[in-house]
């Protein structure tokens, strides 16, 4: 019982910062979208166009930083230091220098990808004013982009060194002096939509200055020559970091099918699934915090080849997440009465919510838990795994669910599906997680190599 009790602590205390700094995090950005929306509808529009670069920027960063905190983790516990700080290095700087890469790619390609987003039947001085707009902004917006990158990447270090409390620190520092700069930038010294992505910049690469300041000081980074010399590291991170980034690049393929296919319905299921998928965002931020905590210590259990750890600490977690989720449904149930106009004031809308609540959030327990088995995969060395675990989830089950749903014309039939696809994902993961766990040696073979 004191095991059992010392290892349910550990795990409180290594995502309890982390969930509130994703929180944070969360929550500027849709306080973002709400001041950039006080400048005009042009201004939120050309915010709108850089959402799907932004899912998929993001999508490389954490795919790259779960493959490096992997082979972090798991030096730390076998206690190859040298290997961590080479890999952590690597990560950071090769990490930065690619996603700036891409970005400078996206900012040369400006006007084929303004053309693509803006409707041809859009009057000429309206086209005018948004391509104006997004001109000034494109640049600004990448640079906070490589910004946010750097700061994740060096988060990863520190998480797979077993600090969680300065990542969630700095998560939360860095959306507080957003916070504090948007109104300031934006109205104040009225840099408009500029000052949105300049505040950005600022907030998350004073803190990402900070962490690598820290990182130097705790001896977890080597010499900027570790980034040429260490040839197998490099092939090793590259080699995990193509499943890896694929799994986090899946979720935003399927999402666009899914908003394609419930477009066919109407215009109002298009404003409910944005707005259900916003509030299941936030939901799952508990979810996405153990998928950050979890890992490493699952990494560093296995470099020290204590497998019953590993599955302690998965099955408590797993309990913890089910229960959690458990009671959040319930108390979503409970709350419905007030919290669906909250959402919304149009009477369709509020209809379907009230149906809605009583459905999905009892189906993120289970999809909390296929996130938190393809995370613990990727920990023990098999992104291919967790990356077909994804495919399962989302083309197998969710996006034909989600298809059958709205071959019907209704969105609550779509809601049900959704369910169904979720359920049946989380049973599926942790099918093909029991059956790993069986042999656990046999997963270190990504990990040693």
């Amino acid at each position: 019982m004191s095991l059992f009790s010392t290892t349910l602590k550990l795990i409180i205390e290594r995502t309890l910062p982390l969930t509130v700094g994703l929180f944070a995090i969360m929550l500027v950005q849709l306080v973002d979208s709400v001041f950039i929306g006080m400048l005009g509808l042009e201004q939120l529009a050309v915010h709108g166009i850089t959402l799907p670069f932004q899912a998929a920027v993001t999508g490389v960063q954490v795919g790259i930083g779960v493959a490096a905190t992997s082979i972090m983790s798991y030096a730390c516990g076998s206690q190859n230091t040298e290997k961590a700080r080479a890999t952590a290095t690597i990560s950071v700087v090769w990490g930065t220098v690619f996603i700036s890469l891409i970005c400078i790619i996206l900012w040369l390609l400006e006007a084929e990808i303004f053309s693509a987003f803006v409707s041809s039947d859009v009057s000429a001085q309206h086209l005018h004013t948004l391509a104006q707009t997004f001109k000034l902004y494109w640049p600004f917006w990448l640079l906070s982009t490589v910004a946010v990158a750097a700061l994740y990447l060096l988060t990863c270090v520190f998480r797979a060194n077993g600090d969680t409390k300065t990542t969630g620190r700095m998560f939360l520092l860095a959306s507080l002096i957003n916070l504090i700069l948007d109104p300031v930038l934006i109205f104040l010294l009225d840099m408009g939509i500029i000052g949105a992505a300049i505040a950005s910049t600022i907030g998350y690469g004073c803190c990402a200055i900070y962490m690598f300041i820290s990182a130097k000081r705790k001896y977890w980074l080597n010499t900027m020559a570790t980034c040429f010399t260490a040839r197998s590291i490099i092939v090793q991170l590259v080699r995990i970091s193509g499943a890896t980034v694929a799994n986090q690049l899946l979720p935003s393929v399927s999402a666009f099918i899914c908003i394609l296919l419930i477009a066919r319905i109407s215009t109002e299921s298009i404003a409910f699934w944005s707005l259900l998928v916003r509030l299941e965002s936030f939901l799952l931020v508990f979810t996405l915090a153990l998928t950050m905590s979890v890992p490493p210590m699952v990494g560093r259990y296995l470099g020290e080849l204590r497998y019953s750890k590993i599955n302690q600490l998965i099955m408590l977690t797993s309990k913890l997440l089910m229960l959690f989720h458990l009671f959040i449904a319930l108390v979503m149930v409970l709350s419905a009465t007030w919290l669906v106009p909250l959402l919304s004031n149009d009477l369709v809308i509020k209809n379907w919510f009230s149906i809605a609540m009583w459905v999905m959030p009892f189906s993120y327990a289970p999809l909390g838990l296929c996130m938190l088995v393809v995370s613990v995969l990727n920990a023990v060395g098999e992104p291919k795994q967790a990356l077909k675990v994804s495919i399962v989830r989302l083309f197998i089950l969710y996006v034909p669910a989600i298809w059958v749903g709205a071959s019907t014309g209704v969105i609550n039939n779509v809601v049900y599906s959704a369910f169904i696809a979720n359920a049946l994902a989380g049973a599926y993961a942790w099918l093909t997680l029991k059956r790993l766990m069986i042999t656990p040696s046999s997963t270190t073979k990504y990990i040693k190599a």
